[in-house]
């Protein structure tokens, strides 16, 4: 049942948001160190076919992004990538989504970090790297210190974080697409120095598919959802909330999959196999432009190489805040996260910056154990990001019912559509190889445990137990034959297991391409059985406790009681 209440609202989500600040929000995630640094890993893993990556990894986003803003629109809550889920099918399959969001977010961080270093180092600031492109102890200072520089803009007072981050956004825009457009050209021009680079040969289109996730394509799509994390700050007057959602959320898609196709096509046109990735620095853009004699625009595209990235650093550690705040809100984490924000440049109100200083600690750990490299960030990443755009379906379909403009005598679009995301995420994820998958599933079964048995930990030692105060859920497994959400996260658990083992057996050894083709085929068909024990055990969840949704609209909602939705 969809709650119409009191015209309150949740104090966090009085703010109104305008097309500007959303498409700042998405463009400004989306459009970071990705450009710059994932053109040469796809090409490195899919020559002159690198392009298709881009194309594959767009199409999927804008499938993912559909299923995302119909459900976003249906139900607009600030941090609803956490709060939908926890109201359709329970605490636990909640829980696996957080963990997997708070460890992206916090990782995009690190990643970030890496590439403002890179793209510094491309200014002769020497030491930073060493041969194998990874930060020796120098480069390690500098990221530490891009990392607490991120989190210190974000204590800033939101209005203006916002107004930052629009002009930085604009700035990050204009760059790459001046980029391809002189450089181009330029490669019209006889008397320009730029030469195009001997014909390299394809790798096909499975060779694209792998690099969707291991060379950064996945990392250079994520950040679309940014308008989403804040669905319950969009203005509603004019054209409305739900089409200023979509705008944002497709026009950054649509826009920064074009910009990503033309960029990849000028590297493999130009890329010469002198130039290593040491030689290029952070891009390899700023050594086109001036071998073309674009001077100017090699400065620029250095500037950028600092700018772009901290920007999109910028979304992602504010985004983060509300996502946690949800998740505070739900009782999941320390309940002492979920303050509503009022804060100045003279004085400070909430608790937000506890998430920020915890969220700048999980960086540097995940940067410590990769051995502070780029392209293993942004694999885990790519991994991570599916396994919680995967939810969004489940949370879709479950909740149909309960949403405006459904109809119980047919399947319609948006419950396909959210099926084929499903079952294509999980086609990606045994795509992209055993390397990243085992990361990403060691990392989110670390952050699942963190969230699940701290609760206990603090009831054990009362010291603890002062300083953290969370629900305990992870007893709900021990009644998994009558509870639901018990069921649902099984489900999920046993999904992600699946596509573990096909990956290790068939997704990297050396057999025959119908073997592969056998594992992919296995991939979709375990996803789509379990797509539907996931929704029938959440609807039964939902049968036990009624789901409290807000309801699109001029009239605001009160947010349910935390001891009604978290069993």
């Amino acid at each position: 049942m969809s709650l119409r209440a009191m015209p309150f609202e949740d104090e966090d989500e009085q703010r109104r948001l305008s097309v500007f600040h959303l498409v700042g929000l998405a463009a400004g995630g989306v459009i970071g160190s990705g450009w710059m640094l994932g053109a040469n890993e796809a090409f490195s893993k899919a020559g002159s076919d690198a392009w298709l990556a881009w194309l594959f990894g767009g199409l999927l986003m804008l499938l993912i992004a559909g299923v995302m803003v119909e459900l976003g629109t249906a139900a607009p809550k600030t941090g609803g990538l956490i709060f939908l889920p926890l109201q359709s099918s329970g605490a636990l399959v909640a829980t696996v989504a957080a963990a997997g969001l708070w460890l992206v977010y916090a990782i995009n961080l690190a990643s970030e970090a890496v590439a403002m270093t890179k793209g510094l180092s491309a200014w002769k600031v020497h030491g930073l790297l060493d041969t194998s492109d990874t930060l020796t102890a120098q480069g390690w200072c500098y990221a530490l210190v891009f990392m607490a520089a991120i989190s210190a803009v974000n204590l800033v007072a939101p209005r203006i974080f916002f107004r930052i981050n629009s002009w930085l956004t604009v700035l990050k825009v204009v760059v790459p697409v001046l980029t391809v457009v002189l450089l181009i050209a330029a490669g019209f021009d006889h008397q320009s120095g730029l030469a195009a680079s001997e014909h390299s040969t394809g790798k096909g289109a499975a060779a694209a598919l792998t690099a969707v996730v291991g060379s950064g394509v996945i990392y250079a799509y994520v950040g679309f959802q940014g308008p989403l994390d804040f669905a319950g700050n969009v203005k509603r007057r004019g054209i409305g909330e739900a089409a200023r959602l979509r705008w944002a959320v497709f026009g950054t898609i649509i826009g920064s999959m074009v910009l990503y196709i033309a960029l990849q096509i000028v590297f493999t046109r130009y890329h010469d196999a002198e130039w290593s990735t040491a030689n290029m620095g952070s891009s390899p853009y700023a050594h086109f432009a001036s071998a073309a004699g674009l001077f100017w625009l090699g400065v620029l595209l250095r500037v950028n190489g600092v700018v772009s990235p901290m920007g999109a650093g910028l979304v992602f550690a504010h985004a983060l805040t509300r996502e946690v705040a949800a998740l505070s809100r739900a009782h999941l984490t320390h309940r002492g996260l979920q303050t509503a924000r009022k804060a100045s440049l003279k004085r400070r109100y909430d608790v937000y910056w506890l998430v920020l200083v915890v969220d700048f600690f999980v960086a540097g750990i995940a940067l410590w154990a990769v051995g502070g490299s780029w392209s293993t960030l942004v694999a885990v990443t790519g991994v991570l990001t599916l396994v919680v755009y995967a939810v969004p379906a489940v949370a879709l379909v479950s909740l149909r019912a309960h949403l405006p403009g459904h109809s119980p005598r047919r399947r319609d679009t948006p419950e396909i559509l959210a099926r084929a995301s499903f079952a294509l995420i999980a086609l990606i994820l045994y795509g992209a190889g055993w390397s990243p998958l085992w990361r990403g599933m060691v990392a989110l079964a670390v952050g699942c445990a963190l969230l699940l048995c701290l609760p206990s930990v603090a009831r054990l030692l009362p010291a603890f137990g002062r300083i953290y105060d969370a629900k305990v859920h992870v007893t709900l497994f021990r009644d998994w034959r009558t509870s639901p959400a018990a069921q649902a996260a099984l489900w999920l658990i046993g999904q992600l297991t699946v596509l573990v083992l096909l990956t290790l057996l068939l997704g990297d050894s050396p057999l025959r391409f119908h073997h592969r083709v056998l594992g992919g085929f296995l991939a979709v068909a375990s996803a789509l059985v379990c797509f539907e024990g996931l929704v029938r055990a959440s609807r039964r969840h939902m049968v036990d406790i009624p789901p409290m949704l807000p309801a699109p609209g001029p009239v605001a909602v009160v947010a349910p009681p935390v001891s009604a939705v978290t069993e």
